[in-house]
């Protein structure tokens, strides 16, 4: 029996080397398409303001948007928010856009009644 133990243990560490390989191959393939769509999104928020085709209120709305999708590719892929163990800062996250936009909720408020 102890020679049946000998011959499988090379086996499974080849097997959970594997794995580990094509985790960092699929990881990598991640942050590069995450990378190139970033990119894109910023040439085309500048080239929708340069273009002058849009109106500018439109516009704001427009980049903002494009900007909350770089954050969700910032954070999940290359800061890995994704994985497991990061529901601390997540909720930290999530609290600090509330606050955020209470406070510019706020203000529009206060803009608004004067």
């Amino acid at each position: 029996m102890a020679d049946h133990h000998k011959t499988t243990e090379p086996t499974v560490h080849r097997h959970e080397e594997i794995q580990r390989k094509l985790a960092l191959k699929e990881e990598r393939k991640h942050h590069n398409v995450s990378f190139v769509m970033m990119i894109l999104l910023t040439i085309v928020a500048f080239f929708a303001i340069w273009s002058d085709k849009i109106s500018d209120s439109f516009a704001v709305i427009f980049i903002l948007t494009l900007a909350v999708v770089q954050v969700f590719f910032q954070l999940y892929i290359w800061m890995h928010l994704s994985h497991k163990g990061h529901d601390f800062p997540i909720w930290g996250m999530a609290s600090g856009v509330l606050v955020a936009a209470i406070t510019v909720a706020s203000l529009m408020g206060m803009i608004w009644t004067s």
